[in-house]
């Protein structure tokens, strides 16, 4: 439309020109006189017109650029975060990794290391399942560990996976003492209500027994399925219960059962 309005413009202008130079000398100069003042507000018009139309499409070729520069850079920077991201996974992989060899080869063969492959969304604090069965050596009644410490044991198992029940499942009881007062007694899960995270508690402590916190618990290896030794947890600092004989007390287990990735079942 602007492109037409400046081509009639220009015709107009082009149609004077030549009738101009087409009269006599005296009509002439009375008609440049006339055009001069008539076509002059014309001609700084159309010149204004088409430095605007320069300076704008100027301006739409640099937006258009800056654009697409900037939508490179936004693709640039999501790749080099998702690099960054892998590297980061890849080295927290590596790390656990590390630590799981040296503790094997600390441990002997018996480890036999598997991946947590779900949960039971219902039962999400219950049981974890895996992805080493029968084929690999793994009964029932075999304890399930980390570098850290007791994760549970399995109850169920098939040629290529298994069923973990946690230690903070309350149907899941373990033989333990007091590692500094060699003071003995039964860790157990509790749960405490929806909303309430799992915990464990030791049962049967000597009514005289020192409850300090920070108290490390360990397997007593009474009963055959826990092998003696491995930390279960710490004690915390309230006694749940004190009545006759024993006492009861808070403990907050060693691994970190909400973040499991890889394990070892300890086969027998």
């Amino acid at each position: 439309m602007l492109r037409r309005s400046y081509l009639a413009l220009l015709g107009t202008i082009i149609l004077s020109l030549v009738l101009y130079f087409a009269l006599p000398a005296g009509v002439s100069l009375k008609v440049k006189s006339l055009a001069t003042g008539l076509f002059s507000p014309m001609l700084e018009m159309s010149a204004a017109v088409h430095h605007w139309w320069n300076v704008s499409r100027q301006e739409v070729q640099s937006r258009t650029t800056l654009l697409q520069e900037n939508h490179e850079l936004r693709e640039r920077l999501a790749l080099q975060m998702q690099d960054r991201l892998r590297l980061t996974e890849l080295e927290d992989e590596n790390r656990r990794l590390r630590d799981m060899a040296g503790f094997r080869q600390a441990a002997g063969p018996r480890l036999t290391p598997a991946h947590i492959t779900g949960r039971d969304p219902s039962n999400w604090w219950k049981t974890v399942l895996l992805d080493v069965g029968s084929d690999q050596g793994v009964g029932e009644n075999c304890a399930v560990v980390t570098t850290a410490g007791l994760v549970g044991k399995t109850v169920s198992v098939t040629r290529t996976g298994s069923r973990v029940l946690l230690i903070v499942d309350p149907n899941c009881k373990v033989a333990a003492l007091i590692q500094e007062t060699r003071d003995p007694g039964i860790v157990e899960g509790i749960f405490e209500g929806v909303g309430s995270t799992p915990a464990c508690r030791m049962d049967f402590i000597g009514r005289d027994a020192k409850v300090l916190a920070n108290q490390t618990v360990i397997t007593s290896g009474l009963g055959g399925v826990y092998p003696k030794g491995i930390r279960i947890g710490a004690l915390e600092p309230a006694v749940l219960n004190e009545s006759g004989l024993y006492k009861s007390a808070r403990l907050k287990p060693a691994a970190d059962l909400n973040r499991l990735e890889e394990v070892f079942v300890i086969c027998r």
